[in-house]
């Protein structure tokens, strides 16, 4: 039997969970009696009002007036002397006490002294994190714990601690910075802490095993390093772990960034039961709604949840609670307004009562030139580069002094740094910080200007890759563009408000388009093309209306909409050839011949292409001469002639190749690869689409995947492989079906002969199971398929 505790009258009993005065049970509610065991066992200090909260309401958000209540009815028991308020810090126990339980109690009065708060909730995830930061604690004096605010700092380190106490038998010692407003103050709180005046802190932990946490350092940062920095000389033994949201920058620092929580991938259930931002969305919304968890229901919105608030620990407790009051779907639907929805929370830290206190926080803290980037920062969607960057902050801005204040935000924990091969290192916030910075860009009066220099920026970028986007640079510049898309599009939802909006709308859908098409975005760039004219309606025609209206003829060709395909072409020609501008007139007898093959004209159409060659020619236009040769070929095929469709693919790729246009090429291959097919060459047919396939993936050509699965299909189904050829169709048609696109009416003719073929051979009820299961297919699942039959390494350059 446990033993008990014994003062004057009184006894208490820890396992009976009973207070006894004078041999008779009291009557003691359950949250008075943990407040009174709490209050006993440490007894040798006072204890705040935070952590009593936190042991006695483990997880709960409850008033102040609470804890009061409950001391109001101990003393009435216990008598008003038996626990002391201390004004502004919390509560003491007075009395002496005899006695000491076995047990839990027992092991926690032989552990190191610490004051470490006992945890309010489960300590969700971060199991790597946990451990790393173990290892380089056994290796350091000073680990440093930085992030972007409400990302669990302070929450690792507690866990960290917690679980180092058995290596520190002189302590192990928590101090709050947050509550001080004077930075001179910071060796004093850390000596009160400690238990010792602030003269005789060094004294004291010299030659100590023992460990000092130093939380939320970031708004006292000078005195917080020149105070570490001070102990580490002196105490050999001691070691520190530091909180920021900017690092120290002190020798023999190490620093560990602590990332947001991990996110779903999927909304597989495993994959969401794995994934750390769900597993704590879950185990605080089970702390106000018990049977709350995740399932096929709500999978989707929680995951949406935790992607949208950037698996920030802060913001996904704070959504987590309001489970109480509002369903999933509400919540989800509300996470655009976040800095309203996510409020209460813990009243020991003010900051973290909502999400948009502990952002005003981080940019309080801030510079008023690193505030004002922060602010034209929120312009920006999907990061920027360094050029960017400077471009929006003002042409008086100089790069390098960019470069130092992005350097600074950085360290600062409020932007991530995005690195591959192919790019320019990109500078992203994330979503949250991005709608709070945007907020304070609107209150500043900035945003027109500064969502203006980003709208010209993006104009004179896209204009500069037009030409480059069928030449020899056109891997590069469509890795940049699908960096750039989200700015692309907020440049050109921007273009209705900019004053000469309507011209720079024409500009950068005339300078674009192309990207949309090659990337199997037909229908965005339909609808951006769309708006950019209606924008420029009344506006003199000029070469960049001709140029938008044959770009919608080639997105409306690919969406077959035909009949607009043509009238688009017609126009953009009528205006190209009154410009006398010769590329673009080569351009638009092009798109009509392209509009006209698909209507069934193929008389007209071949005479349109020639023409269009001919300009070309004339013109030393190889790229654009290679274009017309391939429709001149599609013509021929189209009637059947496949010994003259044959030699005009392979010329067609010939001048491709010779321009460095893989875009081109790859279309020629495929094109020369079912002409093979046709004719029974099926060796070679194979080695073209390998080719076409391998160029496809170094360009970045999702537009021909479509396409070139379904010549696959006909091939499969040539070599007798039926049920692959109904497998690849399945994932063609619904790679058709995502991008809305549809088969050129040239290429769709091939593939429903063949596909009759394998369905005869196969049976109606095997050639549709096939089929369903290349449709189950994931894209990049079904492109890997497609290389390993075909041979093709997706890795070689």
């Amino acid at each position: 039997m446990s033993e008990c505790y014994r003062f004057g009258r009184c006894e208490v009993r820890p396992g009976e969970r009973q207070l006894v005065v004078d041999g008779v049970p009291a009557a003691l509610g359950g949250r008075a009696f943990d407040l009174l065991l709490t209050l006993i066992e440490r007894r040798e200090r006072v204890v705040a009002k935070s952590e009593l909260f936190e042991t006695v309401w483990p997880g709960l958000v409850v008033e102040e007036n609470n804890l009061q209540v409950q001391v109001s009815s101990l003393r009435k028991v216990l008598g008003p002397a038996a626990i002391m308020t201390v004004a502004g810090r919390g509560y003491q126990f007075v009395v002496p006490v005899e006695g000491q339980p076995r047990g839990e109690a027992a092991n926690r009065a032989v552990a190191p002294p610490n004051n470490l708060p006992h945890a309010r909730s489960r300590f969700i995830g971060r199991e790597s994190a946990l451990a790393d930061c173990a290892t380089l604690l056994d290796d350091t004096r000073l680990l440093t714990l930085s992030g972007i605010g409400g990302c669990g700092k302070t929450r690792l380190a507690q866990e960290l601690a917690h679980r180092a106490l058995p290596k520190f038998p002189d302590g192990v010692w928590f101090v709050d910075l947050a509550p001080l407003q004077e930075a001179r103050r910071v060796s004093a709180a850390v000596a009160e802490t400690v238990g010792v005046q602030a003269g005789q802190l060094t004294d004291h932990l010299k030659g100590r095993r023992a460990l000092v946490v130093m939380d939320n350092c970031e708004h006292v940062i000078g005195a917080a390093t020149r105070s570490i920095e001070s102990l580490l000389a002196t105490c050999g033994a001691l070691k520190i772990i530091a909180t920021s949201r900017e690092v120290l920058g002190t020798a023999g620092e190490q620093v560990f960034a602590v990332r947001s929580l991990s996110l779903p991938e999927t909304t597989d259930l495993d994959d969401m039961r794995r994934s750390e931002a769900v597993r704590l969305f879950v185990d605080h919304a089970r702390l106000v709604l018990p049977d709350f968890d995740v399932d096929e229901r709500n999978a989707s919105a929680i995951a949406e949840i935790c992607r949208r608030l950037d698996g920030i620990a802060l913001a996904i407790e704070l959504a987590a609670a309001r489970v109480r009051v509002l369903q999933l779907e509400d919540i989800r639907a509300r996470i655009d307004d976040r800095f309203r929805l996510l409020t209460g929370g813990s009243r020991a830290l003010p900051r973290h009562q909502t999400l948009h206190a502990t952002m005003q926080w981080s940019y309080d803290l801030l510079t008023a030139p690193e505030q004002q980037l922060l602010r034209q920062l929120a312009v920006f969607a999907g990061g920027c580069t360094l050029t960017a960057a400077a471009r929006v902050a003002g042409e008086e801005a100089d790069e390098y002094d960019v470069l130092e204040r992005l350097t600074a935000l950085h360290d600062k924990s409020l932007l991530l740094v995005d690195r591959d091969s192919q790019t320019h290192p990109r500078y992203r916030v994330l979503e949250t910080v991005r709608q709070y910075a945007e907020e304070r860009l609107n209150e500043a009066g900035e945003s027109d200007d500064a969502r203006s220099r980003h709208l010209d920026y993006y104009v004179a970028l896209a204009e500069e890759a037009e030409p480059a986007l069928q030449g020899p640079g056109q891997d590069r510049w469509f890795a940049a563009f699908r960096h750039e898309q989200e700015n692309l599009l907020a440049a050109h939802a921007w273009c209705a408000h900019a004053a000469q909006g309507a011209t720079l709308a024409l500009r950068l859908v005339a300078a674009s388009w192309r990207y949309w098409n090659y990337t199997a975005q037909p229908e965005r760039g339909y609808a951006l093309a769309q708006a950019a004219l209606a924008l420029a309606e009344g506006n003199a025609p000029g070469a960049e209306r001709a140029k938008t209206l044959l770009g919608m003829s080639r997105l409306a060709f690919a969406l077959a909409r035909y009949d607009d395909a043509i009238a688009h072409a017609r126009e953009g020609l009528e205006i190209a050839q009154r410009l006398h501008d010769g590329p673009l007139t080569a351009d638009g007898l092009r798109m009509e011949a392209s509009s006209l093959l698909a209507l069934g004209d193929h008389e007209h159409a071949l005479a349109m292409y020639a023409r269009s060659l001919e300009l070309s020619r004339a013109l030393h236009d190889n790229m654009r001469a290679s274009s017309a040769l391939n429709g001149m070929g599609e013509v021929h095929r189209g009637e059947g002639r496949l010994d003259e469709a044959e030699p005009l693919y392979r010329e067609a790729a010939r001048l491709s190749r010779a321009a460095g246009d893989r875009r081109g090429t790859a279309t020629c291959q495929t094109n020369v690869a079912a002409v093979l097919i046709g004719r029974g060459n099926l060796q070679e047919a194979r080695a073209a689409l390998a080719e076409a396939r391998m160029l496809a993936n170094v360009a970045g050509y999702k537009g021909l995947v479509e396409c070139a699965t379904d010549v696959a299909a006909t091939l499969a189904s040539a070599c007798g492989e039926h049920a692959l050829a109904a497998r690849l169709h399945g994932a063609a048609q619904r790679q058709l079906h995502e991008a809305r696109m549809a088969h050129d009416p040239v290429d769709e003719a091939c593939v429903v002969r063949r596909m009759v073929a394998s369905r005869a051979a196969l049976g109606d009820a095997a050639f549709e199971a096939a089929k369903a299961d290349g449709w189950s297919l994931t894209y990049g699942a079904s492109m890997a398929e497609l290389d390993r039959w075909l041979g093709v390494d997706a890795s070689a350059p």
